[in-house]
């Protein structure tokens, strides 16, 4: 039962709680399993919309709905008649594209500008991340236990925007609904694939904000006295918990949604799964992290502020240090998401633009801060070009000494440069009897080049 008729059937029973008393001088209210019938005289008839939503947006379909109707009589008898649903039909057969049916649905502006952009930045995300995560994996000479937390925080954030814009392209393509309906049907033999693919959108998701709290741990205790100790906690310490507390999280979260969904009736997919109080095994998870990492950022920038008050600088140096490491934190850290845990029960465009942009470009950040604007990864970088040979840009320094051998024939010398000229002096040919006196006298000459 869809929602219009849903409507409909609810409106009915109320009619027919306020109508107890109708005379038998007319038709009752009635409702004939799409639409609600109000009650009517003896001879009326009566016409209502087509049960349908309209796309009155869409140019030429802003007439449609008031042109075709539903119409019902109500006979001499008292009874209703049949209802004459072929205007309606006629719709459906004429001018579907107006209607939102058969997996089709109206265009909405703010929808599809935030689709458009949550798509585009997350593609744009996990193509610079799989650069960062190249750059951060060739350089040998840079690699380091902060380095290792980059990568998998990058790796998180990859596959997170990956599966979420397959999950956004598999949502408006309705790759899982029969459209060949008015109202469409799930396909339940694809459901499990349908699981899958929400299950790895999560699962990513709460992985990368663990991951951002370990940025934040690792990077709060570097500026303690922790960084003093020689030894580090072991790499599969990192690993648990930025992999496997997850796992496990989503797996209990999965567990009870699958009972939860399970006693709904055509519940598809887990879907609403943003729904329910044991929705808080997620949201208290990743906000847990978030708060934790707002914590870090604070008593970093304490630290940072007590170190700038030691050194011999102007204030408002010193202030716009601590602002500007504070605003290369927030990225890193996730804070910018803290926010996002409130929903407004009706969101406005400001709110559903803005959610779209801070969640799909905190790749971005990411990537384009701490490994394309990074010092190390650019030293290392120049290093590594500096050794690749580019002769054909560039003019070699070379130095040659030629044997040039300068025939009788001086006419005839194309390769070799005389004495006199390399001297700066030139002697007028004389008689050629002369010349060929000078050259029987001196037939080799040694002239060196300097090419360069």
């Amino acid at each position: 039962m869809t929602s219009i008729i849903r409507t409909e059937y609810a409106a009915c029973e109320v009619l027919k709680q306020q109508n107890t008393s109708f005379n038998s001088g007319g038709c009752a209210v009635d409702f004939d399993k799409s639409l609600c019938w109000a009650s009517a005289r003896l001879g009326q008839q009566m016409t209502r919309d087509c049960p349908f939503k309209y796309c009155t947006s869409i140019p030429g379909c802003e007439d449609i709905k008031d042109k075709y109707m539903v119409s019902r009589n109500c006979n001499n008898m008292g009874v209703w008649q049949d209802s004459n649903y072929s205007m309606c039909i006629k719709v459906v057969e004429d001018y579907a594209q107006c209607l939102q049916g058969f997996c089709r649905v109206c265009p909405e502006f703010l929808r599809d500008l935030v689709i458009s952009v949550s798509l585009t930045l997350s593609i744009v995300s996990v193509i610079l991340l799989v650069a960062a995560i190249i750059l951060f994996s060739v350089f040998d000479s840079i690699q380091c236990r902060r380095l290792s937390i980059h990568k998998n925080l990058a790796t998180a954030f990859v596959f997170r925007f990956a599966v979420l814009a397959i999950w956004t392209i598999v949502q408006s393509t309705n790759l899982f609904q029969d459209c060949t309906r008015f109202h469409p049907q799930p396909l339940w033999e694809l459901e499990w694939i349908c699981k899958a693919i929400l299950w790895f959108v999560i699962y990513f998701q709460v992985a990368s904000v663990m991951w951002m709290l370990i940025e934040g741990a690792f990077l709060y205790s570097r500026f303690t006295v922790f960084a003093m100790r020689h030894s580090d906690a072991p790499w599969s310490l990192y690993l648990a918990c930025g992999w496997g507390v997850p796992f496990v999280v989503v797996t209990a979260w999965t567990i009870v949604h699958q009972y939860k969904s399970s006693q709904l009736t055509n519940s598809f997919c887990w879907v609403p799964y943003a729904q329910g109080n044991h929705l808080w095994i997620l949201a208290g998870t990743m906000g847990s992290a978030l708060i934790m990492n707002l914590i870090f950022l604070l008593m970093i920038v304490v630290i940072l502020v007590q170190k700038l008050r030691t050194e011999n600088s102007a204030e408002s140096k010193k202030i716009w240090r601590t602002i500007k490491a504070t605003l290369l934190l927030v990225p890193l850290l996730g804070i910018s998401n803290i926010p996002l845990f409130y929903e407004p029960e009706h969101p406005s465009s400001v709110y559903m633009l803005g959610s779209a942009i801070l969640q799909h470009s905190q790749g971005i950040f990411i990537a384009v801060l701490y490994c394309f604007l990074n010092s190390e990864i650019q030293g290392a970088l120049k290093r590594q070009l500096s050794k690749v040979p580019f002769e054909f840009f560039k003019t070699r320094n070379r130095f040659e000494t030629e044997r040039t051998y300068v025939p009788e024939n001086r006419n005839a010398t194309k390769n070799g440069v005389p004495m006199e000229e390399l001297n700066g002096t030139k002697k007028i040919e004389g008689e050629a009897n002369e010349s060929q006196e000078q050259v029987n006298g001196d037939k080799q000459i040694y002239s060196v080049t300097k090419k360069t």
